[in-house]
């Protein structure tokens, strides 16, 4: 019924090295993201979109391995090729802290929407620079999407197949469409890894 595709492709420039091969309780950190979607009873299919450098370390032979692309997009784009469920759940590799919780209430919305993005409210102050000028903006109007996002399959492939763009996070491409967007909390606990920082707790 859901496909997963997990997006664990990127470059980890700002990281200084592969996060994906960065240990978390003594297992590699894509290792530990794919575990915690094990034993949902809707996933169906778990694709990895990533590289022989990560595919190396994965032990489970029921993964679909896809060699991902030069961009997010065009990774995200390979991995919809092969879905083959009603529903496909898009994840960053990077979030290895995702909780079942959340990941069963976007599957359990998605039986009644086209689209579900967990989304946190910002809590800091807002400041908008641009052309050297600063202008506080009001935060109530802005908020942080996660991942994973939840699609109808059909609905996203179409989306990528008629928006040539890399697109930010893939809720972007059908954002115009927002009456087939469900927004719903997310989880402050599910952050994505981009500094060695963001590993301190962890550690």
């Amino acid at each position: 019924m859901v496909s997963l595709i997990i997006v664990a492709n990127g470059s980890s420039e700002r990281f200084g090295q592969n996060k994906m091969l960065v240990k978390i309780e003594n297992q590699f950190l894509v290792n530990q993201t794919i575990s915690n979607f094990y034993n949902i009873k809707d996933i169906k299919e778990i694709i990895l979109v990533s590289n022989k450098e990560v595919f190396n370390v994965i032990k489970d032979n029921k993964i679909i391995l896809i060699e991902g692309g030069a961009t997010r997009s065009e990774s995200v784009k390979k991995g919809l090729a092969v879905c083959k469920q009603k529903y496909v759940l898009i994840h960053d590799g990077a979030r290895p802290f995702i909780s079942k919780n959340l990941i069963i209430s976007i599957i359990e919305n998605l039986k009644l929407h086209d689209c579900v993005v967990p989304v946190l409210k910002i809590t800091n102050c807002l400041k908008l620079i641009k052309n050297n000028k600063i202008k506080t903006v009001n935060r109530e109007e802005y908020i942080q999407t996660q991942t994973p996002q939840g699609f109808k399959t059909e609905l996203i492939k179409e989306a990528y197949e008629k928006k040539n763009i890399e697109a930010f996070d893939d809720c972007q491409l059908i954002e115009k469409q927002n009456n087939k967007i469900k927004f719903i909390d997310g989880d402050d606990k599910n952050i994505k890894i981009t500094f060695k920082n963001d590993l301190k707790s962890y550690s």
